[in-house]
């Protein structure tokens, strides 16, 4: 690697990371004022998070989603609540998580894929049911917002 290439990425890191503290000092305000009036609301349920994924865990998982739920976190139950970007997981890049992601929601989606690949064939979705409780609860704790803004955009 030469050193050009690595200020490079640096200089990327920097940017997006200075950009996403921005963007969430922003929203802090606007959080805090709504924080009390959210928590007195109920938890979201899986069909206002994860429609795709609630349709499929009513309907029963087929070989499909059980490899999804195993070995894509883009694409699996945590990834559609963040809107299937990747983003929970710093984009794939682990030290930006804390910044622009979240440890607790990449934690829920390995142990679903633990639980998926440990299942494997005889995967139910009753089984995942006490993980998908968990991170409900933690979803409308410290993301709400996030499925606002969701579906805020797929209405236009």
């Amino acid at each position: 690697m030469t050193v050009k290439y690595i200020i490079y990425a640096c200089t990327i890191i920097y940017s997006m990371v200075r950009l996403s503290l921005s963007y969430n000092n922003e929203n802090n305000t606007r959080q805090t004022e709504k924080t009390v009036k959210d928590k007195l609301n109920r938890y979201l349920t899986l069909e206002d998070v994860c429609p795709t994924w609630s349709k499929r865990l009513k309907l029963g998982l087929d070989e499909k989603d059980k490899h999804i739920m195993a070995h894509d976190s883009k694409y699996c139950l945590v990834g559609e609540a963040w809107g299937f970007t990747g983003k929970h997981a710093g984009y794939y890049i682990a030290p930006l998580i804390p910044f622009i992601g979240c440890w607790s929601c990449v934690q829920y989606g390995n142990d679903m894929g633990k639980l998926a690949r440990k299942a494997a064939a005889d995967l139910q979705s009753s089984d995942l049911e006490p993980i998908v409780t968990e991170f409900l609860k933690h979803w409308s704790e410290k993301h709400r917002s996030i499925t606002r803004k969701l579906r805020k955009y797929k209405c236009h």
